[in-house]
């Protein structure tokens, strides 16, 4: 994957802030916000090995543990196989696509973008979106 696609502040400050609590939702929740960010940054494509790396890089703590969440291959395919908009193009890779009808068409990008806006929009957080990124850019390597 093309990492410099994601805005890396928007990013960090989207998985890292308790404004959000990404890291508080549920693995397939978390799938589904992820899928969103990528389709929001225009990333069409992406492989059970760039969700790996996603992972790794954000230092996704494992809800109610003091370790870091790192999601198996299967955990990963088990999670595309629910959402409407991702098609396997191969055991590895996924393609965002259109929904049959009467889903959502095309993905509503509103609940990330929704929550980066809000961080713009109000003093607060616009400090903590780069607060966030100086805090973390260094460790995560994004």
């Amino acid at each position: 994957m093309d990492w410099t696609k994601l805005n890396a502040k928007e990013v960090i400050y989207y998985c890292k802030s308790s404004e959000v609590d990404f890291n508080c939702s549920p693995f397939s929740l978390q799938m589904e916000e992820l899928v969103l960010m990528f389709h929001y940054y225009g990333i069409g494509q992406f492989t059970v090995t760039d969700i790996q790396d996603f992972y790794d890089k954000m230092q996704i703590p494992e809800v109610r543990s003091e370790g870091l969440l790192r999601p198996t291959p299967g955990k990963i395919r088990k999670a595309m196989e629910q959402m409407q908009n991702i098609k396997f193009v191969d055991d590895n890779t996924f393609e965002i696509v259109q929904a049959a009808k009467g889903h959502f068409l095309p993905f509503d990008t509103s609940i990330y973008s929704g929550e980066i806006e809000k961080g713009y929009q109000t003093g607060i957080a616009r400090s903590r979106i780069e607060s966030y990124y100086e805090k973390y850019r260094d460790v995560l390597d994004f």
